[in-house]
């Protein structure tokens, strides 16, 4: 493949995933690497340019966008950018920019409207036609989060100890957390959870138990997501009257709300009795795209 092209990166808390584009804005090479999170992944460097050869497979960049938690914050923006810097193939213009903006041109190519984030963590982050930003949320797990993976993994586990110590109502997230971890006591269940990488294997089980005890119906199960689903459509709505977008468009991205549909659900729900003159739609392009698009504008001034 020859001709210009320019790389978008999604550096998450899990997967890091690389897209590299043409000035026709077709994705040309792809590629994968482990988690890339700047502050909690292990070895971010390794992941992102992993992610970056594979996608670019020895050839060119114009410019090379990396969108991951933090990037709006300078010291991680330092941070990614010295990373990129040793990995990027010489020439490259590169940028370093926060995961909610490379979501949110992930559903607009413009960039505009509010984005709703709910993965590893959650977020809410919007922007105007006026170019004015505003975001709610995305402070970490152990201070907010809320309506995340992590948060609802959390707070499944939180609904099982209460459980088995009497505090709490029976729930079905007992059997379902010990069966995925393959343990017999809530005492087993502790060495995954602490001492681990972020995010614990505890936690990634417990969210799992929760889909399955929702779905079944259980009361406990559904109240957590119920209590998500609120604070997720609480963070867009605020974004949105602070911007002027009560229109919305309102984007919902992120593993949650894929493996936890009954968030979704709620959070629709939830949006358009905060917003009713909103439309919510999911980002149907993953978050390396908006990243990739973010990159033909600092290449090339303008998208597809």
């Amino acid at each position: 493949m020859k001709g210009p092209l320019v790389v978008g990166i999604d550096a998450g808390g899990t997967k890091t995933r690389a897209f590299a584009v043409d000035r026709g804005g077709e994705v040309v090479g792809r590629g994968a690497g482990g988690g890339g999170n700047l502050l909690s992944s292990p070895d971010p460097q390794g992941s992102i340019g992993a992610a970056l050869a594979e996608a670019l497979d020895g050839r060119a960049a114009e410019a090379i966008v990396l969108s991951c938690a933090g990037g709006d914050r300078k010291v991680d923006r330092e941070r990614g950018r010295d990373i990129l810097a040793r990995v990027a193939p010489p020439g490259a213009r590169l940028l370093v920019t926060h995961d909610a903006i490379a979501a949110l041109y992930a559903g607009n190519p413009a960039g505009c409207g509010v984005v709703l984030i709910s993965g590893t963590g959650s977020i809410a982050y919007g922007r105007n036609e006026e170019g004015e930003e505003d975001r709610a949320g995305g402070w970490g797990y152990l201070v907010g989060d809320e309506g995340s993976a992590v948060w609802c993994g959390l707070e499944a586990l939180r609904a099982v100890a209460h459980a088995v110590d009497g505090r709490g109502a029976p729930t079905k997230l007992e059997a379902l957390v010990f069966h995925e971890l393959g343990v017999g006591e809530f005492g087993d269940v502790l060495p995954f959870v602490y001492g681990r990488p972020h995010p614990a294997p505890a936690i990634a089980a417990a969210t799992r138990a929760l889909a399955v005890a929702s779905a079944e119906g259980d009361a406990i199960a559904n109240g957590i997501l119920q209590r998500g689903a609120t604070s997720l459509a609480r963070a867009a709505s605020v974004v949105a009257l602070t911007l002027g977008l009560t229109g919305g468009p309102v984007y919902l991205s992120g593993g949650a709300f894929d493996n936890l549909p009954i968030l979704q659900r709620l959070v629709r729900l939830e949006l358009l009795g905060a917003l009713p003159q909103a439309t919510v739609e999911p980002v149907r392009e993953e978050p390396a795209m908006g990243a990739a698009r973010m990159a033909m504008e600092l290449a090339w001034g303008a998208t597809v």
